[in-house]
């Protein structure tokens, strides 16, 4: 096993981390939303922690005009 799969969490552990189910993050991965992922083998994945802490600052906002602003900005492209 080599280190990058040792730090990886399984995808039910990860979800505990970022507050979602484990489904929803499935989800994610199929239509690009969620955090990045390891592929460990063709049936498992992986997520890495630095990756779902970067996934989770990206979607932090101060304000709920703010994120207002980012979805109709994402709508447009």
């Amino acid at each position: 096993m080599s280190a990058m799969q040792s730090e990886a969490m399984r995808p039910p552990q990860a979800a505990n981390y970022v507050g979602l189910s484990a489904s929803t993050l499935a989800k994610r991965r199929l239509t690009g939303d969620g955090p990045r992922f390891i592929r460990l083998s063709a049936r498992a994945i992986g997520y890495l922690k630095s990756d779902l802490d970067e996934w989770l600052t990206a979607r932090r906002f101060g304000s709920t005009s703010e994120y207002d602003r980012t979805v109709a900005h994402a709508a447009v492209k």
